[in-house]
């Protein structure tokens, strides 16, 4: 139900849940990447009108973000007041991201959280529909 990364889910616990995708935000003070949800079987992201689902190969999972701002606006902006919403919902798949501890402010990040795979094989299937 709450932001959680590989390093940080025993916050968290599986289930079902349902958020809109403005309250999904995490509303740090410099911008960055936010509100991932770890070991994900299924996303359903549902509009007016059109729908999309988002489902994981047998036996596997994955990390989403659904945000109302890019990738790029979250990089280039220094604070949070200066976010502009791009008028659509971003939604980024993830096979598997880096843990969030890092060496900056604590210890070096653990092996088990790195992302080191230099190739890998992610497969999911992507469901369009309509709403309603």
């Amino acid at each position: 139900p709450i932001e959680s990364y590989v390093d940080k889910h025993q916050a968290s616990f599986h289930g079902l849940f349902t958020d809109d995708v403005f309250n999904m935000h995490e509303d740090y003070i410099r911008p960055q990447e936010n509100g991932s949800h770890f070991d994900v079987d299924y996303v359903e992201l549902k509009a007016d009108r059109y729908m999309l689902t988002a489902i994981a190969e047998e036996n596997n999972s994955f990390s989403f973000n659904a945000s109302c701002y890019t990738e790029e606006e979250l990089t280039i902006k220094e604070h949070n007041y200066e976010l502009e919403e791009c008028g659509s919902t971003v939604l980024c798949l993830d096979m598997k991201q880096n843990g969030i501890g890092s060496n900056s402010c604590g210890p070096e990040l653990l092996e088990k959280y790195r992302l080191s795979e230099c190739e890998f094989t992610f497969r999911f299937t992507l469901i369009p529909g309509i709403n309603g």
